[in-house]
């Protein structure tokens, strides 16, 4: 796990390189490296994984490739067997010089059989074209800059502080301003600035001759298989087990020690339950709550109890809370509402200090085995609405629209998201739009900029278009965001068990029967749990990782949110409305408390952009240069 950074630029030089990587020191504290060649720069800080000797130092040369890489490749030794029958030799023991291997004998198509997370540069010396890498699910960030003439590229958004004009600093994307006060994160390929792109999930770019190139080399379809209709529960359950222990196990490869964040939900319990019987003694993690309404502690300690586990938990105040909230914009890099972003990074940090270098969670169940909650109501929804008809929806909208949303300003409350709600004829939008916390009247009244995300019609089984949505939308860019973030920061690696391309694809084609049945989520993936834990372990509430913000809030941070809230400066706000809001919270009168947090959020990002601080003397540099070609 790393950070990188690099350029396709004639006027950069290595003093440019190095300021943009060390923008993410953060991410690899291990070791740094730098290439410069004909105005491409490549840069490298490392956190050691796997091969922590010298031999896997990056940025890494062999004959005409150049690469410097974030992220795991867990199967490399099977690919590495398979070069070596081929006549490869190898220097190292690192699964980078794999990759590089793997690119010189089958190029960009090598990603198609590798098995793990990644963002990754492969500068092409020969054919002079760089490639840029991002893994199927969208477990690694990559960022990146293109003006036509000029590429810079990066992990996390501050890479490009140096970079950038003033204007191109301060340019913020209407559509991502719009996406994050709709949803509380920044989806698809923007990102907060203008100039900025993330290379998409599944794609790699190709830099050569001056042109940019885009090429999709997966794509996860969640389209049940009717084939599967007939297969009986045992067999799918068999399948599901054994790749399960495969892609677990997997995540275990390293060279550092290995923990697991648990918490009392199926994902994680299931990922701990498994590498406890079918790898051995495994440590744990763990964060709890003094509301019991959020805390799974206890439920949790039950579970390391039952699979032996050596297990670590803490106590998260509003004290200590507060002090990662003041960190939010910097571990986040970008404007970031997922209030769960408060508890991982509390628990990334538990880990870091018991000596982990590597973490599992368990994303991407949910979104494969059809574990939201979230589901079933949607779908409950959605078949109430068509009931009444397009005439009766018209009258209802029109009446809820007139409401004031039981003593809230108007357009702010659960009237005015029912008449959004009824706009809608197809069944994505209205599911989308019922992912919105707040009415889009009371976005558009606050932000003037604000628009509306759109949304692609839809047809097909109904659980399939949210479960596509979700992996799509909501796993890359909210939770896989808020653990990379959360455990860079911390210097530790964050890994995902679910997120194998193999159980994605299992997940995908399964038929909804064996997901929610009888209102139960997560039907199959229970079924399996229940092969590692007793009956009362598996079917625990499901809280998810949520934290009492909207109590911390009104009980603990209102002089600090009030004094943050009243200072903005930025233009994106309609001032009167703002103070508004904000005279309603002072008073203590009911407001909208998850927009007041999305404004919180994007304020502290806004100022932390803003004050471009810069990074921490670094050691000395280890800088590659080589010239000509």
């Amino acid at each position: 796990m790393c950070g990188i950074a690099g350029f396709v630029d004639p006027g950069a030089d290595m003093a440019m390189l190095r300021a943009m990587t060390d923008r993410v020191s953060r991410r690899g504290p291990d070791d740094q490296g730098y290439f410069l060649e004909d105005g491409v720069g490549v840069g490298h800080r490392r956190l050691s994984i796997i091969d922590l000797s010298p031999g896997g130092h990056q940025p890494m040369v062999v004959d005409d490739l150049v690469i410097t890489f974030n992220g795991e490749i867990y199967n490399y030794r099977e690919i590495r067997a398979e070069l070596e029958r081929l006549g490869d030799g190898f220097a190292s023991a690192s699964d980078t010089e794999v990759i590089l291997k793997a690119f010189r004998r089958w190029g960009p198509a090598c990603v198609e059989r590798f098995i793990g997370m990644f963002a990754m540069a492969i500068y092409d010396r020969r054919d002079r074209a760089l490639y840029l890498f991002r893994d199927r699910a969208g477990v690694k960030p990559l960022y990146y800059y293109w003006n036509g003439g000029r590429l810079a590229f990066g992990s996390e958004l501050k890479c490009f502080q140096p970079y950038l004009t003033a204007s191109e600093k301060s340019a913020i994307s209407n559509a991502a301003l719009s996406e994050f006060f709709a949803f509380g994160y920044i989806g698809s390929e923007l990102s907060i600035l203008e100039d900025i792109r993330k290379v998409p999930p599944a794609h790699y770019l190709k830099l050569h001759e001056g042109r940019l190139e885009r090429h999709r080399y997966w794509e996860a379809c969640f389209e049940p298989d009717e084939s599967w209709e007939g297969r009986t529960e045992q067999d799918l359950l068999d399948e599901l087990e054994a790749l399960a222990i495969s892609a677990f196990n997997y995540r275990m490869v390293a060279d550092v020690p290995v923990g697991v964040f648990l918490s009392s939900g199926v994902d994680s319990s299931l990922v701990a339950a498994i590498l406890s019987k079918h790898h051995g003694r495994i440590h744990t993690f763990t964060v709890g709550f003094g509301e019991a309404d959020y805390d799974e502690s206890p439920d949790a300690r039950r579970i390391a109890e039952h699979i032996g586990s050596d297990h670590t938990e803490a106590r998260l105040d509003a004290a200590q809370g507060f002090e990662i909230l003041r960190q939010f914009a910097c571990i986040y890099d970008e404007p970031f509402g997922d209030t769960s972003g408060v508890p991982t990074s509390f628990v990334s940090g538990l880990a870091k200090s018991a000596g982990m270098k590597v973490v599992l969670s368990g994303d991407g169940g949910d979104e494969l085995f059809g574990g939201y909650e979230r589901y079933t109501q949607f779908l409950d929804r959605w078949t109430q609405s068509r009931r009444i008809g397009t005439a009766g929806r018209f009258t209802a909208r029109a009446a809820f629209a007139g409401a004031d949303g039981a003593g809230l300003s108007a357009g702010s409350g659960r009237f005015a998201r029912y008449a959004d709600l009824l706009r809608h004829e197809d069944f994505i939008a209205f599911y989308q739009n019922m992912r919105i916390d707040s009415s889009v009247r009371e976005l558009a009244d606050l932000i003037p900029a604000f628009q509306e995300p759109s949304a692609a019609s839809s047809s097909g089984d109904l659980l399939a278009l949210m479960s596509q949505w979700d992996f799509d939308r909501y796993l890359p860019d909210d939770n896989l965001v808020k653990v990379d973030r959360a455990t860079m920061f911390h210097s530790i690696e964050g890994r995902e068990p679910f997120l194998d391309q193999r159980l994605i694809e299992f997940g995908a084609r399964l038929p909804t029967k064996f997901k929610i049945r009888n209102g139960e989520t997560k039907y199959l993936l229970k079924r399996l749990l229940a092969r590692y834990l007793p009956d009362d372990l598996c079917r625990l509430p499901k809280r998810g990782f949520a934290v009492p913000v909207r109590e911390w809030i009104r009980d603990f941070y209102q002089r600090e949110f009030i004094d943050m809230l009243g200072s903005v400066s930025s233009d994106v706000f309609d001032r009167s409305k703002l103070l508004a809001l904000l005279d309603r919270y002072r008073a203590g009168k009911p407001v909208n408390y998850s927009l007041l947090w999305l404004i919180f959020c994007f304020q502290a990002w806004f100022e932390s952009w803003n004050s471009e601080a810069r990074p921490p003397p670094q050691a000395d540099h280890l800088a590659l240069r080589i010239s000509g070609s």
